[in-house]
This record gives C-alpha cells, structure tokens and sequence, in this order.
C-alpha cells in the first residue's frame, strides 16, 4: 500500500506549473495547510487501498472504495499542483 502511494507521491510532485511568478507566492500558513491536506488525502488513499484488498474484485464494496482511491488521489494531485505553483520556492 505505501509502495503505491509512494510512486503516486513521486508522480505528483514531478507535474505542476513552476512558471507562476513571485508575486503569486502563497502564506506559509496556506503553503502548510495545503500541504497537510495533500498528506492527509494520500493517508485516506492509503486506508482505502487496505480495504480494497479485503474485498473480492466487482463487489460493491470494492467498487465503493476504488472509487474513493481515484477521487482522493485526483485531488492530491490537484492540490500538488497548486502547491508547486504557488508554494514550492524558486531559487
């Protein structure tokens, strides 16, 4: 579970847009918040994965939770771009 997690992690943070200028730059209040919540949709993703694996592939608990795994990784990948955007310090 953590293995998958760990290569959606490293495919998230290789896309987003690094082309937004300074100014644009987010708090570190919002850059931390949006961090957590990129972590905690990531855990959920993880949680789901777990209950996946305990339910036989077509049930509908298996469907349920499939589809709460591409929901929260959509939008920890949504949100990782915004963060690269505005959040990730350019040198």
């Amino acid at each position: 579970m953590i293995k998958h997690l760990t290569i959606i992690l490293v495919f998230l943070m290789t896309i987003g847009s690094q082309s937004i200028s300074a100014e644009h730059k987010f708090s570190n209040e919002d850059c931390d918040g949006l961090y957590e919540g990129i972590v905690s949709l990531l855990g959920q993703a993880d949680n789901n994965w777990e209950h996946l694996e305990q339910n036989p592939v077509g049930s509908p608990d298996y469907v349920e939770h499939t589809m709460k795994i591409q929901w929260t990784v959509d939008v920890a990948a949504n949100y990782t771009t915004i963060y690269e955007a505005f959040c990730v310090k350019t040198e």
